[in-house]
């Protein structure tokens, strides 16, 4: 004879939303939600000073001869659509020209979080990710 369990109710609702926390865990972040903090993108703005302003220029500025602005509708139009983890990838294998390949994962996170603040992405209160596979699966979506 088959028996039959039965689950209290309060143990059925702690089940679902552990469910839902672990689902909700593997969704996709937003730009919107705000993936980095401000704290980083400061960190990432002294760095950007040092290895990277005289290739790239301000972020702010807008200047048609350098071709390699980080904060123009030309950067925002290359990356639409494309995940967090491409540019981070970019950055931590050809960045900076001059030595590629010499930054930290954290100090790439950190020039991403500038990169993001520099094309008017709000902040967050959890830092962005150093984690190429976690940055993934973020949409440049500005």
């Amino acid at each position: 004879m088959l028996r039959v369990r039965r689950i209290p109710l309060a143990g059925a609702m702690a089940v679902l939303l552990s469910m839902g926390t672990v689902i909700a865990a593997q969704a996709p972040r937003s730009l919107a939600e705000g993936v980095y903090t401000a704290d980083q993108a400061g960190r990432g703005a002294e760095l950007y000073e040092e290895q990277c302003l005289s290739c790239h220029g301000e972020l702010s500025a807008f200047v048609p001869e350098l071709a390699a602005l980080l904060a123009d509708h030309t950067f925002r139009n290359r990356w639409r659509g494309r995940s967090l983890g491409e540019l981070f990838e970019l950055i931590q294998v050809e960045m900076p020209q001059d030595a590629p390949g010499t930054l930290s994962f954290t100090e790439t996170a950190e020039l991403v979080a500038y990169i993001l603040q520099g094309n008017r992405i709000p902040t967050g209160e959890t830092p962005l990710a150093d984690d190429l596979e976690q940055l993934s699966q973020i949409p440049f979506e500005p």
